[in-house]
This record gives structure tokens, C-alpha cells and sequence, in this order.
């Protein structure tokens, strides 16, 4: 988890990694919660998200 810069309104607000390595395998988590993968590698996954993301503009 890092620490993203003060709202105007002084809190302070926290962004987690949302990719995860696990038994060689790498995944990524959605906003929606949705699990995503496996990938062989993080730039794999990387790839796969702004695909996603793209999607869900074009929607």
C-alpha cells in the first residue's frame, strides 16, 4: 500500500497495489473486486489491465 498526496480537504488516502504474485503467477484485482489472471509475468498482467480498461471506456 502507498500513500497517495493530502485531499484538499486534508485527509490522506491510500492506493494498494492491485498486482499480486502467487506460485509463480501473476494476478490483478479490478475496482469491481473481480480477479484477473493468471499471467505469466507482471507486464503480462500490466498489459491485460490497460486492455481492460480500454474496454470499459469504449462501453
Amino acid at each position: 500500500m502507498s500513500r497517495k498526496d493530502e485531499a484538499d480537504d486534508g485527509r490522506l488516502y491510500f492506493q494498494m497495489d492491485r498486482f499480486m504474485e502467487q506460485a509463480g503467477e501473476w494476478y490483478y484485482t479490478t475496482r469491481e473486486g473481480e480477479e484477473r489472471g493468471p499471467f505469466k509475468n507482471r507486464n503480462d498482467a500490466e498489459m491485460d489491465l490497460i486492455a481492460y480498461l480500454q474496454t470499459l471506456k469504449s462501453t
